[in-house]
């Protein structure tokens, strides 16, 4: 069986980076703006530099109930 997953960094070490994602190197340059992480999919060799939302708890649980799904 092989089991695929998503690694989300943002702001790690070089050192945290080769032990959570060691199969895409080298690590990438450090990115300082807010929300900005790199993601790491399946055994893929690659990172992906995406931005996410910052949210608090109470944020997240807010927009969560107040977000309508999506319509096919």
């Amino acid at each position: 069986m092989v089991f695929k997953s998503t690694v989300i960094l943002g702001r790690v070490t070089a050192g945290t980076w080769n032990r959570l994602a060691p199969q895409a190197r080298p690590a990438p340059e450090d990115n300082t703006h807010p929300g900005r992480v790199h993601v790491v999919q399946g055994g893929g060799g690659s990172a992906h530099p995406t931005q996410v939302l910052l949210l608090t708890d109470a944020e997240a649980a807010e927009w969560g109930v107040t977000t309508a799904p999506a319509q096919n």
